[in-house]
């Protein structure tokens, strides 16, 4: 299976849609082409990292003439995260929370 065909099966198990211009132009970022053929020796994970971002801005659901596509967006954030951990990155979707310490200072 090439690379291409991979992510566009990951692609499709998540229902969502992504041009394969715009799969080959993300790929040539991380230095893969999606014509080559996938092996464990090559990661798609920082690809996945760097996409992830524009595709949670995407609607989650689309629906014409009786015709409709959703996604879960909860779901792909929790992937997302769990990509930021694994490859040391900031996880650049998470909301910021404050904390109250102040009864840890007297």
């Amino acid at each position: 299976m090439t690379i291409g065909g991979y992510i566009q099966e990951k692609f499709s198990n998540w229902s969502v849609e992504y041009s394969d211009g715009m799969v080959a132009a993300e790929l040539a970022r991380v230095n893969l082409d999606p014509s080559d053929t996938i092996t464990n020796d090559i990661s798609l994970d920082t690809f996945f990292y760097n996409i992830f971002p524009d595709i949670i801005s995407m609607p989650s659901s689309i629906s014409e003439g009786g015709y409709s596509i959703s996604y879960d967006k909860a779901a792909l954030l929790k992937y997302y995260s769990m990509l930021a951990r694994r490859l040391g990155k900031p996880d650049l979707l998470s909301d910021n929370t404050i904390t109250d310490i102040t009864s840890k200072w007297g």
